[in-house]
């Protein structure tokens, strides 16, 4: 073997010993790197780990949301509103209603009435029943008017049996004329017809009568009459006889005037 070929040898076994010096080493680095990269990544893991962990603080409101969130609330108060003034509406009209149904009917019964008092007051014969032509006159009066007629009924009934009246009418008119649902005025006309003892002829006569109307338990009664035409007859109630003399009298002759001079 040559000088040359030797020292080539030499060279290429300490060579491979470096290199299977440098395998361990180099082997070595990349574990150490390899656990130090891993320990940052845990660290870094551990970090995360801890900050997800924490909850994210809620976003602040904005004015639109606000606003969005009080448009229910308004539109339920709204509705209220509406439903009560329906309700209200609805309520109002029906007392309207009922109050205008209540005043038509006042009138209509009032007005009846006082057309049947007319007829009742104004209707008698001494001869047939008067007791229950003053019972009838009671049931169907209140207030001054009753007083009044009871007080007079003793008188009234003599003075019919005496002056033997008979009485009885026909066309028997009437008319509302002011009032509510417990008071009112009719107006009543009707015709009359009336007999006595010294005029057996009957007497037609044009009656015309104002009754104050009263509502007590359910019933239109009267509570006052005024019958200017039949003033200063009798009593001046209407059922009262006109003065006529008792039978058997004459009127006193009235006095002529003399015939002057020269006439």
């Amino acid at each position: 073997m040559s000088t040359d070929d030797a020292d080539a040898k030499k060279d290429a076994e300490a060579t491979e010993k470096i290199e299977l010096d440098k395998a361990p080493a180099a082997a070595e680095a990349k574990t150490d790197e390899a656990a130090k990269t891993g320990g940052e990544s845990a660290k870094s893991g551990d970090d995360s780990k801890k900050k997800t962990g924490q909850p994210a603080a809620a976003p602040a409101p904005s004015a639109n949301e606000g606003r969005s969130n009080l448009l229910p609330v308004i539109a339920a108060f709204v509705a209220g509103i509406l439903l009560v003034a329906a309700v209200t509406a609805v309520v109002a009209f029906y007392m309207q209603a009922q109050q205008k149904k209540d005043e038509l009917a006042a009138v209509r019964e009032a007005t009846a009435a006082g057309c049947a008092f007319g007829r009742t007051v104004s209707e008698y014969d001494y001869a047939n029943n008067l007791q229950a032509y003053f019972d009838k006159v009671k049931n169907d009066s209140t207030g001054e008017f009753l007083q009044e007629f009871g007080d007079a009924t003793t008188a009234l009934a003599d003075a019919m049996n005496q002056a033997q009246v008979k009485s009885w009418v026909d066309d028997v008119q009437c008319g509302y004329q002011s009032g509510d649902t417990s008071e009112a005025k009719v107006l009543v006309t009707l015709t009359q017809f009336r007999t006595n003892f010294s005029q057996p002829q009957p007497d037609r006569q044009f009656v015309v009568i104002i009754a104050d109307m009263r509502h007590e338990n359910g019933r239109w009664k009267v509570a006052k009459l005024d019958s200017p035409m039949l003033r200063g007859m009798g009593t001046g109630l209407p059922g009262a006889p006109a003065e006529t003399p008792a039978p058997g009298e004459q009127p006193a002759p009235t006095e002529q005037p003399q015939q002057q001079p020269g006439n």
